[in-house]
């Protein structure tokens, strides 16, 4: 129940970063695919995480509902399995998003658009881990199983499927250490 609760308080962490902290543009932001990216992800996870595998199975009964729904919540596939910290910042989700139920990602991450999260083979619950402040740029891909250090840039249309240390900055296909990241 705790951890289901924990899901909201981040959601409503999330939407004081997309306002700026700003009180008059929470009017604004339920208009926002950010927003709904996010939230879709979080009360997703929510629900998982206070029903358990009964999760899976209303989620059978109300598929007509969610498929009517689909259009409006932009074009983010974030599994309600995946371990996402604090700060998930979400810039352009029309682009597409897509994140595998194994991974594990730290606190405030920053999708750009255009990136997906997944495996090249067949995973395990923390086969793909991300650091805490790691920012993928625009198409950027991260393939596991990896893991991926603490203040990590990954810049556009990168493609990592190695292992990235702390405090660096990854670019090319495959991604390569350029040089380390500006704190």
């Amino acid at each position: 129940m705790r951890k289901s609760l924990q899901q909201l308080s981040y959601l409503f962490y999330e939407t004081q970063q997309l306002n700026n902290q700003r009180w008059w543009r929470w009017l604004g932001c339920w208009f926002t695919n950010s927003f709904w990216a996010i939230a879709c992800y979080r009360i997703e996870r929510a629900c998982y995480l206070l029903l358990g595998r009964g999760w899976s199975a209303i989620r059978i009964l109300i598929s007509p509902v969610l498929f009517f729904l689909h259009p409006w919540f932009g074009q983010a596939d974030i599994h309600y399995r995946a371990e996402i910290g604090m700060g998930l910042k979400i810039l352009h989700p029309q682009l597409g998003i897509v994140i595998n139920g194994n991974a594990v990602i730290g606190d405030h991450c920053t999708l750009t658009g255009g990136n997906c999260i997944g495996g090249r083979k067949t995973l395990v619950k923390g086969s793909i881990r991300l650091g805490n402040h790691v920012s993928l740029g625009a198409n950027a891909v991260v393939l596991g199983p990896v893991i991926i250090g603490d203040n990590v840039n990954i810049g556009a249309g990168a493609v990592v499927i190695n292992d990235a240390p702390d405090n660096c900055f990854l670019v090319g296909v495959p991604a390569v250490e350029k040089r380390h990241a500006i704190k």
